[in-house]
C-alpha cells in the first residue's frame, strides 16, 4: 500500500475527491460504465487535473482500493487497542468470539454503497488481466495483516484457529459479503446484528481454546 508520503496537501485533496467521485460512480454505473470524464464532471475538476494525479483509470481504481484497505487496517488495529485493558480479566470463549467478530467487522465496508463497490472492483479485476496481479497482491497483504491483528488477539486468550488463519478470514469475508448483496437484492439496508450473528455462529466452529 502506497501513502504518497510526498504529495502536497492540495495535491491529496485533489485525488481524493476524484476517488470520492469514482466510488460514487462506480456504485451506480460500474467501473467499466464510468467514463474519465464523468468522473472528472463529478467531482469538478478537468481531465489535466486527472492525469496529473493519476496515469489511468486503472491506476485510479487501484488508488481506490489501497485507500479502502488502509482504512480497513487502520480501523482493526483500533478496535484490538480498544479491546487490550479489557484482556486482562479471564474470557470466555463466547466473549473471545464476540471480539473476533468485533476485530472483523471493522475492516469490512459498512455502507452499502462501499460493499457494491469492493464488488465491482474485484470483477473489474476478474475482467482486467492487467489489475488482477496488483489486485491479489493487494489481497494477499490485507489478509496477512488482518491475519496478524486477529491471531494477536486470540493468541492472548490462549486460543487459535482449527484452521489456517486465511482460510477463516476468505470465509468470513464470505459470509459478510453473500448476507449484505443479499440484503441489498432484497430492497434492504444491510444488518450489522444480523451479520454478526452469522459469524459468530461461524466462528465458534473455527475457534478453540488451548
Amino acid at each position: 500500500m502506497d501513502n504518497h508520503p510526498t504529495l502536497t496537501p492540495r495535491r491529496v485533496q485533489t485525488r481524493e475527491k476524484l476517488m470520492d467521485a469514482a466510488v460514487s460512480l462506480f456504485a451506480e454505473k460500474g467501473v467499466l460504465g464510468a467514463s474519465v470524464e464523468e468522473i472528472c464532471e463529478r467531482a469538478e475538476f478537468t481531465r489535466g487535473a486527472f492525469y496529473s494525479n493519476f496515469a489511468s483509470k486503472d491506476e485510479l481504481c487501484l488508488a481506490v482500493m489501497n485507500r479502502q484497505a488502509e482504512r480497513d487496517l487502520a480501523a482493526a488495529a483500533r478496535t484490538v487497542a480498544g479491546l487490550v485493558d479489557d484482556m486482562t480479566a479471564p474470557t470466555s470463549l463466547d466473549e473471545l468470539i464476540e471480539r473476533a467478530v468485533g476485530v472483523f467487522l471493522a475492516t469490512q465496508p459498512r455502507d452499502p454503497e462501499d460493499l457494491v463497490v469492493s464488488m465491482e472492483l474485484r470483477l473489474y479485476g476478474v475482467r482486467n488481466p492487467k489489475l488482477r496481479e496488483p489486485l491479489l497482491a493487494l489481497t494477499d497483504e490485507v489478509a496477512a495483516e488482518l491475519g496478524g491483528i486477529m491471531a494477536q488477539a486470540l493468541t492472548r486468550e490462549r486460543a487459535r484457529m482449527t484452521v489456517p488463519m486465511s482460510q477463516a478470514i476468505d470465509l468470513l469475508h464470505a459470509v459478510y459479503v453473500h448476507s449484505g448483496i443479499t440484503a441489498l437484492l432484497n430492497g434492504l439496508e444491510p444488518d450489522d446484528e444480523s451479520r454478526r450473528r452469522q459469524l459468530t455462529v461461524l466462528l465458534r466452529s473455527l475457534v478453540t481454546v488451548d
